[in-house]
């Protein structure tokens, strides 16, 4: 019984130690990036999908900041200074 629950245990070790090391781990430089460049190809997709209506185009600009703005002040990531950075860069696209 007591060899069971040791075999028991270095197996579990072993898968651990293997689940572990496939692991990556970024830092927040490299999250923050990663989540400012799919916001500004997200809007330029939505800019792409209504060139031909300028109106509805300025309406779905204005909606997806709005809804950038609300994600960006409830990540972790991102400061209010850098929430404000990012939606300013995102205006000027």
């Amino acid at each position: 019984m007591e060899i069971f629950l040791v075999l028991i245990f270095f197996i579990l070790l072993a898968f651990f130690y293997k689940s572990q090391k496939n692991l990556k781990i970024r830092n927040s430089t490299d999250k923050k990036e990663e989540i400012v460049n799919n916001y500004v190809n997200g809007l330029k997709t939505l800019l792409k999908e209504y060139e031909n209506d300028n109106t509805k185009q300025l309406e779905q600009k204005k909606i997806f900041l709005q809804q950038c703005n609300s994600e960006l002040s409830r990540n972790i990531f991102f400061t209010n200074d850098e929430t404000v950075k990012v939606i300013e860069k995102l205006l000027k696209i």
